[in-house]
């Protein structure tokens, strides 16, 4: 009875998982095993890159989470990846009233790094960018020069999928990259050091619609190939709705195709209005994928790989939202489709909001497995959020087993610096297994920092880390 009267306590102390995606949030899933350590690692190593958007997807299908609007727009690498609402700093713009850039170098030092269970560092990366006028330089884990002007581009160093602005992931090539825009129409081109050479040729409108084609050819890494040379090439699209892309190799029978579609619509009744947002993630291709492509180990295993959202929205309505999400996978060495179905409810004010969700893991086992998750939060002040959650997995042929409870408060001000505090109890029982993630990110106008760090065996007075997560961003 003790214990009871402890967790009952003890749930009104709790946070809400935000909206934005981050390594906390990750962490989060991988410890209530919502995802495997395969798909977490995935997942931290794009975000570790900042590529945020494809980083989304994978929470979209894994977790089936949400983690707001996909980016329309190129992120911009002057301004950091975890303040992107924060006002730049004054020296780090251009003077007002004027066209051209500043003269004065400014940009930032960053490190980030992820340890491990034995507290050493499992994988690190470092990088320097100075800006000055219309160059920019990269130094660290990666060497890269780039100049933009009037929209025609020029990268020199190691290039990617951000400086190659292509819609599936790429391998890190070491060469040159030029852009050149003429008028709706532009030309871009690539040639690294191992003669790999890209061709584009692109149309777009008004910034809402474009069309780009594009060729590879270079020379097979896999020396088994029947030829020594590559050829290969696509179209890829972007529309107001979503994007889409299609990369064909000679010599395999089927492309890879990507497809990201999301709408919303707004229904206005008499008494009450509701918002109708979807999205649609797939990617699709046969045994082989093209050679350039860096596609995660999940996607290459698949034949498809995707999910299908909806959300309806109802906010003169307790401001309630219903999500329904299903998860699909086909692997290469199987005919039999893997299938997950996700339902969410969350409705009430901010002062107190409950949620709760069902998720069948297996829809072709006719949901023997399912996970079933309650909770709520509580912002009883402006700066201060609470609450809490349970979640049973149940088995269809076994009792049902105690509680995955979770505990946390979440502090924060007007500069986006916030602390967070989560107790976990894997078993329902605070004596029992307790584990202890904190949350710190700090915000200030030359400085950015951020420590996520879970530790085990807190209920035995010892603290073992289990993972973590740090980032210093020094801005001048």
């Amino acid at each position: 009875m003790n214990r009871i009267k402890y967790i009952l306590f003890a749930l009104g102390l709790s946070l809400a998982a935000g909206q934005d995606l981050n390594e906390a949030r990750v962490f989060e899933w991988w410890d209530n095993g919502i995802i495997t350590a395969e798909e977490a690692t995935e997942i931290l190593d794009l975000l570790e890159e900042d590529n945020r958007e494809e980083a989304c997807l994978l929470a979209q299908v894994y977790a089936q989470e949400t983690c707001g609007e996909a980016p329309t727009k190129e992120i911009d690498r002057d301004k950091p990846a975890k303040s992107a609402n924060r006002e730049v700093p004054a020296k780090s713009t251009a003077r007002k009233g004027k066209d051209r850039p500043s003269l004065v170098p400014h940009g930032y030092a960053l490190w980030k790094g992820r340890i491990d269970s034995t507290g050493h560092l499992e994988s690190y990366r470092t990088e320097l960018q100075v800006q000055f006028y219309r160059y920019r330089l990269h130094l660290g884990s990666q060497e890269l020069l780039s100049y933009r002007n009037a929209g025609s581009e020029a990268h020199f160093g190691q290039v990617s999928t951000r400086e190659l602005h292509s819609q599936i992931p790429l391998d890190t090539l070491w060469g040159t990259a030029l852009l050149y825009p003429l008028g709706n129409f532009h030309v871009a081109g690539l040639l690294d050091t191992a003669h790999t050479e890209q061709l584009r040729l692109g149309y777009s409108r008004r910034s809402m619609a474009a069309a780009e084609l594009f060729y590879w050819h270079g020379e097979a890494r896999d020396s088994s190939a029947a030829s020594a040379e590559i050829h290969s090439a696509g179209l890829q699209t972007k529309f107001p709705f979503g994007q889409m892309t299609l990369w064909w190799q000679h010599g395999q029978g089927s492309p890879l195709i990507k497809i990201l579609l999301h709408d919303s619509e707004k229904r206005k009744n008499t008494n009450e209005t509701l918002l109708f947002t979807w999205r649609t993630t797939a990617y699709l291709h046969g045994e082989k994928v093209p050679q350039w492509a860096r596609l995660s180990n999940t996607i290459q295993k698949s034949r498809l790989w995707g999910s299908q959202s909806l959300t309806v929205a109802a906010p003169e309505l307790a401001n309630t939202k219903i999500t329904g999400n299903a998860r699909l996978l086909l692997p290469l060495e199987s005919d039999s489709l893997s299938e997950r179905l996700k339902a969410t409810l969350e409705s009430g004010p901010p002062l107190f909001r409950a949620n709760l969700s069902a998720t069948c893991r297996e829809a072709q086992e006719n949901c023997r497995e399912s996970d079933w998750k309650t909770g709520f939060t509580t912002t009883p002040w402006e700066m201060v959020t609470l609450g809490a959650f349970a979640r049973f997995r149940y088995h269809a042929e076994q009792h049902l087993p105690p509680p995955y409870v979770e505990i946390s408060s979440f502090f924060t001000d007007c500069k986006q610096s916030h602390i967070g505090f989560t107790y976990t109890f894997p078993q329902g029982d605070p004596t029992k297994n307790t584990r202890f993630r904190s949350e710190i990110r700090f915000f200030e106008d030359f400085l950015e920092f951020s420590f996520v760090c879970i530790f085990k065996d807190i209920d035995k007075f010892i603290l073992n880390p289990v993972r973590g997560y740090a980032e210093i961003r020094i801005l001048f």
